[in-house]
């Protein structure tokens, strides 16, 4: 896009890529396409999922069974090219390249870059089949690379891994598992990746799965276990999410197969070793299918039906119809002229010198496996919210380089990158940088200084939206001061950060359990015993229009907390149990796990801790609410008396924090407190996420 960009306006443009794709992930495996909000989506970005509408439009039909597919909503009036063929993404892309006269270079790698007096002068290529080497000068130059190789290369200062939690103040940065003087710390490591391959069964354009050169059984041998003993006929029982794989023609994209660990040494690895590491992560996602249909372990029945799926016979047909994008969802991050966090995408979201927004929510996926003391755990994997933000022209921009851009590893926190990475934004951002690149040239200056108001002009003029949505935006502080104690009250107030309208209503939860617990602009509060307390404000300025959800951490001194908390991730579960958001309040705080609605009471989640002290405690769940979850949920609480069974309706709750109090009950020191959850006889979904114990006293 950033070559388109620059071709339609004038530049003399050539694209140089070191795969035999143009296009990276969107005509390497991506069918569905993460968009976040689609209001924020336009330019190039706009242009090209269009562009998939009139292909398949003119190709098929209006009322054709392929242009309903093309993505998620089933109105005609807003349905929109989000879901495609690659083969499809790369011949629109092969198309705007062309009409721009841009020169495009396939199968070369970078080999060295020349750099003199803050600028790039230019670089030297090697193509990976004949050897043969070109070397190209040029005067702006654009790093679009997922791994920024060009940028790296040119000596700009990067990072690779994850800040520490309390460099930047964000709450899921660093390490989220293990043991707790560790959380929160940095590291060198990154996301999992894997390949958004493509899956087809039409058997007219479909060739079989073949068993990979390194077979990694063990590591999908779960997946035979799940299958018998749930006694499984076909695929679709396996993975529910099916008619979720967009499927287009016969083919369909899974998201299957994260090989978590196996990308360390990629983000900074030279060709050969990127290739080893792309070659093992294909091999994983094909015994995966390869187990499906072959494992002497596994029913004929449900074997025959894995067969039906193959590898698509027109795509990657220089790769043995898989993909050779392998999915990297974060390399190398500049460290440029302005580093967007996790603040930037929840709070501080509107900037001077936008170019473009970014709207999908903090996603990523597991980073490693460790042992804990609760077992073998997964690491590094976090899923919260994000309002559109507006993301800064100055995080294209480096230090000390005057002519180049960076406009896919751009300068982002890894909190703030997991929001960022999504291909609809970087088609943005590579539009902007496409734009800057063209100014910087007819201007004669450096990139820095390129005119933000003529860059904004001509981005709006291409209906790219630049202008977050306002949505007032709170903080709370103490008016008494620290330190706490034990029985001492303590007074809140609201501080007014951006808020436009006068607020019409406020709640209060200073406790965690989830009740109301003050509803004006002050509050107070008197806590009963030691501990951290997380107090969260939330607020409204009219019956809809919420503010962003007030934090403030508090401790009470005087010893540690008796309070205890169960997450879903180490509680222990029993059936399936699949990943689920609640309602846009609560999505910003909220992510759990949501069963298959089979209300046969085999999906189980145990919630168990052992409590430090005997006496009375309130127990509170945290559940996201939604119209298709049960009304009826069974929560049975196992305390020093005996058993409760309280029914929970997730449908709705009494007030609007994440918790929920479902009764208070005494517990004896030392002894296990468990609530298992289960979907025995329910009327809808059930969603699992926290349970926490609250003490009362004696």
């Amino acid at each position: 896009m950033s070559a388109v960009a620059a071709g339609r306006n004038g530049a003399h443009v050539v694209l140089v890529e070191p795969s035999y794709l143009i296009g990276g992930l969107m005509s390497g495996g991506l069918h569905k396409t993460d968009i976040g909000k689609r209001e924020t989506i336009g330019g190039l970005s706009r242009e090209f999922f269009q562009r998939v509408m009139d292909f398949y439009t003119k190709t098929y039909g209006a009322g054709s069974p392929q242009v309903k597919a093309l993505d998620y909503t089933q109105d005609p009036k807003t349905r929109s090219g989000y879901y495609f063929e690659p083969k499809i993404a790369l011949k629109i892309f092969q198309e705007m390249l062309a009409e721009a006269k841009v020169t495009v270079r396939t199968k070369e790698q970078l080999q060295a870059v020349s750099t003199a007096a803050g600028e790039v002068r230019g670089f030297l290529t090697r193509h990976y089949e004949t050897g043969a080497e070109t070397r190209y000068t040029g005067k702006v130059f654009v790093d679009g690379s997922y791994e920024g190789d060009l940028m790296a290369q040119s000596g700009v200062l990067y990072r690779v891994g994850r800040e520490a939690r309390a460099e930047y103040n964000e709450s899921l940065a660093g390490l989220t598992e293990g043991p707790v003087e560790y959380l929160g710390t940095g590291d060198h490591r990154v996301q999992s990746y894997n390949v958004r391959s493509t899956i087809c069964v039409d058997p007219d354009n479909r060739v079989p799965i073949p068993k990979p050169k390194q077979y990694f059984r063990e590591a999908h041998a779960h997946l035979v276990a799940t299958v018998n003993a749930h006694h499984l006929k076909r695929l679709v029982e396996l993975y529910p999410d099916r008619d979720r794989w967009a499927e287009l023609n016969g083919k369909m994209d899974p998201n299957k197969g994260d090989f978590i660990g196996a990308n360390l040494g990629y983000s900074e690895g030279d060709y050969e070793q990127r290739a080893r590491i792309t070659a093992k992560v294909q091999d994983y996602w094909l015994s995966l299918w390869w187990m499906l249909q072959n494992d002497p372990e596994l029913p004929e029945d449900f074997k025959a039906d894995a067969r039906r799926y193959g590898l698509p016979k027109d795509e990657y047909l220089e790769s043995h119809h898989v993909t050779p994008q392998i999915y990297v969802r974060v390399a190398r991050r500049m460290q440029g002229r302005y580093f967007l966090t996790q603040n930037d995408t929840q709070r501080d979201r509107f900037k001077p010198d936008a170019i473009c927004m970014g709207s999908y929510g903090t996603d990523c996926h597991g980073i490693q496996m460790i042992q804990t003391e609760d077992g073998l755990k997964l690491e590094g994997d976090f899923n919260g919210g994000a309002d559109p933000y507006e993301i800064p022209y100055r995080c294209l921009t480096p230090y000390g380089v005057k002519n180049l851009l960076v406009v896919a590893a751009i300068s982002a926190s890894h909190v703030a990158y997991s929001s960022v990475r999504m291909e609809p934004v970087f088609m943005m951002l590579g539009h902007a940088g496409g734009l800057a690149a063209q100014l910087a040239l007819a201007g004669r200056t450096s990139v820095q200084d390129v005119p933000i108001a003529k860059l904004q002009a001509a981005l709006t003029a291409a209906h790219t939206p630049l202008k977050a949505p306002y949505r007032p935006w709170i903080e709370i502080r103490t008016t008494t001061p620290g330190p706490y104690r034990p029985g001492q009250p303590v007074d809140f107030e609201v501080i007014d950060r951006d808020v436009r309208t006068p607020l019409t209503r406020y709640a209060w939860s200073f406790d965690g359990s989830g009740k109301v617990q003050g509803d004006g602009r002050t509050a107070r509060f008197t806590f009963t015993h030691p501990g951290k307390y997380n107090v969260m404000l939330l607020a409204w300025e009219g019956a809809k229009t919420f503010a962003l959800p007030a934090l403030l951490d508090l401790t009470v001194e005087g010893g540690d907390s008796l309070n205890r908390e169960v997450h879903y991730t180490h509680a222990t579960t029993i059936g399936r149990w699949s990943r689920s958001r609640g309602s846009e309040l609560e999505y910003r705080f909220r992510v759990g796990l949501l069963d298959e609605n089979k209300r046969d009471g085999q999906s189980r989640a145990e919630f168990t801790t052992t409590l430090p002290k005997t006496g009375r405690y309130a127990v509170t769940i945290a559940y996201a609410t939604g119209g298709n979850r049960a009304t009826n949920v069974p929560a049975q609480i196992k305390h020093a008396d005996g058993t409760a069974t309280v029914k929970v309706n997730q449908r709705r709750k009494p007030s609007p924090f994440a918790f929920t109090p479902v009764g208070e009950y005494r517990f004896k020191a030392g002894e296990p407190a468990t609530v298992v959850i289960t979907n025995a006889g329910v009327d809808g979904y059930v969603q699992i996420d926290t349970v926490r114990w609250i003490w009362l006293g004696e």
